[in-house]
């Protein structure tokens, strides 16, 4: 598309103004022809940042839900002008995406499949689902003789449960899948690239508004208001965290970083969920950087700025001490010094700065468990 000067895209947004000690509704400009940005206080009329050009914000990452960060000032956006609703979310709507018990080295890929074709994942994590889950997926076949075979598949081990959005996510996101049988799937769709059979046909995909928001209530959604109904997986032993920071989400990463954790034959993924961070609950999980790294205010901002993916993380051999080995497969904090000594690690293949080095791992032999609590328990039931 070919913008001129005066093109505009308008979003409602709020901030926490810490002074007043309360939240402010503002009214967030982006001109996408030269990539800038006028931020104005809605309620007082007054310019908070007069259109200047920002880098850093880009067009892909002002999503209703999502939080941007304008000169360190962190903008929640929840709405747009309809306007901009017609232009930039035109028939977008969620969908639910299943993938089946498979090999844990295909779970990486079938997400790059995901991404690189056009959806966005704003949920995401591992389970195991129940025998009425199983059913609830799969009424459409009720009465199929096929059906205890389904479910008994289903149930049989660790599943991950996704919502894509995009533009008319539902039947785009089963015409990617392609056909029940893989055999008679077209070239190029996921099934027809690694599906087994009619039964192993990699993931599922819902066909109606309803279902969908059925089945992401049964997968997301809480019982008694703090109780999953999928319990996360996380098991609070002999483990280290790992974050795939906002900036490798945004950029597509999250498959390929999967890919290269579990196909690397040292470690295997526990737990796995998608969290939106607060500035203050970043700041508090970074706490032990505070005063060492001239970094941690900026690492809390930018792990604030959107979504980022925890994992639970294992060593595959026992002895080994998994913090200390899976640091050296991210390799060092700065991504320069990656490329330089160990090219193949993660920071070097994913990471661009020092705040902006896709993954954080834990430092610390001692912090594992800890911060892996600190997102499957106190974030997750936040």
């Amino acid at each position: 598309m070919v913008y001129d000067y005066f093109d505009k895209y308008t979003f409602l947004c709020e901030m926490y103004d810490e002074d007043a000690d309360k939240i402010i509704e503002l009214v967030l400009h982006y001109f996408p022809f030269d990539n800038s940005c006028q931020v104005i206080d809605a309620n007082k009329g007054k310019n908070l940042v007069k259109r200047v050009q920002l880098p850093t914000l880009k067009l892909e990452m002002l999503e209703i839900g999502n939080i941007v960060n304008v000169f360190s000032k962190l903008l929640l956006i929840t709405d747009c002008a309809p306007a901009t609703r017609k232009t930039l979310f035109y028939k977008f709507e969620s969908t639910f995406a299943l993938i089946k018990p498979v090999p844990a080295d295909l779970h990486g890929k079938i997400i790059t499949f995901i991404t690189k074709n056009g959806f966005r994942i704003v949920r995401m994590k591992n389970g195991k689902i129940t025998k009425e889950g199983a059913l609830a997926l799969y009424n459409h076949i009720a009465g199929s003789s096929m059906l205890p075979i389904i479910v008994d598949y289903v149930t049989s081990g660790e599943v991950i449960g996704l919502e894509l959005v995009g533009r008319n996510a539902i039947k785009r996101w089963r015409r990617y899948l392609g056909a029940t049988n893989p055999a008679e799937a077209e070239p190029g769709t996921l099934r027809s690239l690694y599906g087994e059979n009619t039964l192993r046909n990699i993931a599922h995909g819902c066909t109606t508004t309803e279902d969908v928001n059925d089945m992401l209530e049964l997968f997301f959604g809480y019982e008694h208001g703090h109780i999953p109904r999928v319990p996360f997986r996380a098991t609070f032993e002999n483990c280290t965290c790992c974050v795939i920071k906002p900036h490798a989400v945004l950029e597509g990463s999250v498959g390929a970083i999967l890919e290269q954790i579990t196909t690397s034959g040292n470690f295997h993924i526990t737990a796995m969920a998608m969290f939106s961070v607060t500035l203050s609950n970043a700041a508090e999980f970074y706490e032990v950087y505070k005063g060492v790294l001239p970094e941690y205010e900026l690492m809390s901002i930018h792990l604030a700025e959107g979504k980022c993916v925890a994992l639970e993380i294992k060593s595959s051999n026992p002895e080994d001490n998994c913090v200390c080995e899976f640091r050296k497969l991210c390799g060092p904090r700065d991504p320069d010094l990656c490329r330089q000594l160990y090219p193949k690690s993660i920071r070097a293949l994913y990471g661009t700065t020092l705040v902006h080095n896709a993954v954080h791992c834990t430092d610390l032999p001692e912090d594992g468990v800890s911060e892996v609590e600190y997102f499957f328990k106190l974030l997750a039931n936040d």
